[in-house]
């Protein structure tokens, strides 16, 4: 009877841990703004996953809608002329306000077709973040180039 209650308490604790292994790994890291943007951005434009790019963003998602509305044009863009479209960025540059910050990057936007690369160009945008129990994307803007 001992015997059986060590197994069963034993095989209890066994599950807790992996659970907490589990939970570690998978734990969503908002400690960090360009841990977050970058990961928005995966979600929201690399793989068009709408639930994950939600897990980094605002409750309030309404200054988000122009990084919104590029994803809509690429998906457009991939349909009308049979391409994929990559999106890639290599750094942020970070400004902080308090409790808030500004993190400006170059999308890199390429559109493929048969392995070749047909078009190319670069977008400067900037996010703003709020730290609210963790940092989380609440804006979003295409930076205008001014003219030279």
């Amino acid at each position: 009877m001992i015997a059986g209650i060590l197994v069963v308490a034993g095989g209890i604790g066994a599950v807790s841990w992996g659970l907490l292994a589990y939970n570690q790994v998978t734990k969503i890291d908002r400690s960090n703004p360009k841990v977050v943007t970058d990961e928005y951005l995966r979600a929201a434009l690399v793989r068009k996953d709408k639930a994950g790019a939600d897990l980094y963003a605002c409750e309030d998602q309404s200054k988000l809608a122009p990084i919104k509305a590029l994803r809509d044009e690429l998906d457009q863009r991939e349909r009308d002329f049979g391409v994929k479209i990559l999106v890639d960025w290599v750094e942020f540059n970070r400004s902080d306000q308090g409790r808030s910050a500004l993190l400006t990057t170059n999308l890199s936007i390429s559109g493929l077709k048969d392995g070749n690369v047909t078009s190319r160009r670069q977008e400067t945008w900037r996010f703003t973040l709020a730290d609210d129990g963790g940092w989380r994307v609440c804006g979003a803007e295409k930076v205008e180039s001014l003219p030279t």
